[in-house]
């Protein structure tokens, strides 16, 4: 990809991912738990995310609702509390440098945070790392918005409550999908896949990043 594949428009505002742009996920520690739980059963292979998964980022289901598509699903015989304690294990730490990184820029411009999440992810992550995120101006979820990236509804409704048009808004995020759906709209939009992807548009802005 090119350093800069996006509109060259006035940046106003920042807006990040948070799974794997801000913090680390692994769903092998999910699977453990629960593989765990299930005798050693092996859950990788039979799970992925599907149409129940997005209607629990939007808020449409509640956590009961979809633990018990999940049970069906991997044919597993666990308890609500047994796939939540699986479930929110998925953190692993923030990406090496991004406290930094935004440390630097938060200055220069408003950081705005927008993640498909479910409530019981952002309980945890809210409670995990409350240093790195009150570093953001306002933090979007899509559960809260009804919905989820990378439908257009969701992005623009970000950009309507911020009052910033989507053009003069640099979006970082780790899934291609997202990124294609935000440039769609005019956005400026970076795949992100290490920190230093971050950095390098930073530089690129004639931002300071000393």
């Amino acid at each position: 990809m090119k350093l800069r594949d996006y509109p060259d428009h006035e940046v106003q505002a920042l807006l990040f991912d948070f799974g794997n742009v801000l913090v680390e996920i692994d769903f092998a520690k999910v699977f453990s738990i629960w593989s765990n739980y299930a005798g050693g059963m092996d859950v990788f292979h039979d799970f992925s995310m599907n149409k129940d998964n997005e209607l629990y980022e939007q808020g449409k289901i509640s956590t009961s609702e979809f633990f018990n598509s999940l049970r069906g699903k991997l044919n597993l015989n666990l308890t609500d509390e047994q796939f939540l304690e699986g479930w929110n294990n998925i953190f692993v730490s923030e990406v090496s440098g991004i406290r930094e990184t935004l440390s630097k820029v938060s200055h220069k411009l408003p950081l705005y945070l927008f993640s498909n999440t479910t409530i019981s992810h952002h309980e945890v992550w809210s409670t995990l790392y409350p240093d790195l995120l009150c570093m953001f101006n306002q933090i979007f979820v899509s559960y809260e918005l009804g919905a989820r990236k990378p439908d257009a509804e969701a992005f623009l409704s970000v950009s309507k409550i911020i009052n910033i048009d989507p053009k003069h808004i640099l979006f970082f995020d780790d899934t291609l999908e997202n990124v294609t759906a935000a440039r769609k709209l005019g956005m400026s939009a970076v795949l992100v896949k290490t920190n230093e992807d971050v950095t390098n548009h930073f530089k690129f802005l004639n931002f300071d990043l000393k």
